[in-house]
């Protein structure tokens, strides 16, 4: 019998994994959802291709550098050439075949992107209209994916300050700066149980995070799972689409078999009140830590996912890392004690590939 299988790459401090599904009919269907910064491409990516020879969906959900990185250098690579991609999800001005109505121009890597598409000559055809939330799309037979974001006025926000903005991506330097072998330590930061219930501040408002607030998110339906996807969206955004649609944190939660963590576990995408939306015990998080400016996960989102109101303790939570939990720590400091998993009724996955 056939099973969806989920693998999540090592890319980094950045976001790239491929679902390899099938619809009603038992027919392949592959997605690659974002593809890390440039130099997980050669990490692992391109190996990972290679044993493709098709994706039904290419999704982009953001223009940081952190997962468009990898899709240029894709895009740049004769196994570009070879292997076949139906459709894109890529919210480009220049890519939508019904374009919003900004005329600025794009810079940095998401230009790049761009021209490398149209120097590659892929039709028009193959590129989705702008994914909004909201949309309902019907992917295949017995797939599908409720999109919960980003909002018209997010994606607005971004073209609106694409030139200026798209000067603020991670660089490889950066990431150099950063100790593998970190002293610090986010235990100090209070226990799990008072980090819960502390009060949501985030440090940016959404007109403040453009990028994030702009970021694809969905529910992705297959014949035998259900994902919560989730970019690197705002979790403001998410809660008020799941509301939006039906879900509440009493008799009608929102069951995912899996969800995969906003912004590779930061504290400021992911909230106690959308965590309360969700019936689901296995998280997945994709990062070695973080680079120079921002380290991740956050003690705080293992907090919340672990202790919010809506927690059943009769059943254990699974936490899924792609990289091992070593080399996390080394860069984003202890995370957690082994006592403290024993009481949450939590067990850790580390340098996870591979879903189931």
């Amino acid at each position: 019998m056939k099973t969806t299988e989920i693998l999540l790459l090592k890319a980094y401090h950045g976001d790239s994994f491929i679902i390899k599904t099938f619809d009603n009919d038992g027919k392949e269907f592959n997605i690659l959802i974002d593809g890390g910064p440039p130099q997980a491409f050669d990490f692992e990516l391109r190996k990972q291709l290679q044993n493709f020879e098709n994706l039904q969906l290419l999704v982009l959900t953001h223009i940081d550098s952190d997962h468009i990185g990898g899709i240029i250098k894709l895009i740049n690579n004769s196994l570009f050439d070879t292997l076949d991609i139906e459709k894109y999800w890529i919210n480009f001005q220049n890519f939508i075949p019904t374009p919003a109505k900004s005329e600025k121009i794009s810079l940095g890597e998401a230009n790049t992107l761009e021209k490398l598409l149209i120097d590659k000559q892929v039709p028009l055809k193959k590129f989705s209209d702008l994914i909004l939330k909201n949309s309902v799309i019907d992917l295949a037979d017995g797939i599908k994916a409720v999109i919960l974001s980003p909002t018209q006025e997010a994606f607005n926000r971004v073209v609106d300050n694409w030139i200026t903005l798209s000067k603020e991506y991670l660089t490889k330097l950066e990431d150099l700066k950063v100790s593998g072998n970190s002293k610090h330590s986010q235990l100090e930061r209070g226990s799990l149980e008072l980090l819960a219930k502390q009060e949501f501040k985030p440090i940016k408002s959404l007109a403040e995070d453009p990028f994030n607030a702009a970021s694809m998110a969905f529910i992705l339906y297959l014949p035998d799972c259900k994902l919560l996807l989730l970019g690197d969206s705002r979790c403001e955004v998410i809660e008020e689409s799941l509301k939006s649609i039906g879900y509440n944190n009493e008799e009608n939660k929102l069951k995912v078999d899996y969800v995969k963590v906003s912004h590779h576990g930061s504290r400021n995408n992911t909230s106690t009140s959308l965590l309360s939306l969700i019936d689901c015990n296995n998280f997945i998080f994709l990062t070695n830590g973080g680079g120079a400016r921002s380290k991740h996960p956050d003690r705080e989102t293992l907090a919340r996912i672990l202790y919010h109101s809506g927690r059943n303790f009769q059943h254990q939570i699974n936490l899924i890392f792609n990289y091992p939990l070593k080399t996390i720590e080394g860069k984003a400091g202890k995370l957690f004690t082994s006592e403290e998993l024993i009481d949450a009724n939590c067990k850790i996955f580390e340098n996870t590939s591979k879903l189931p």
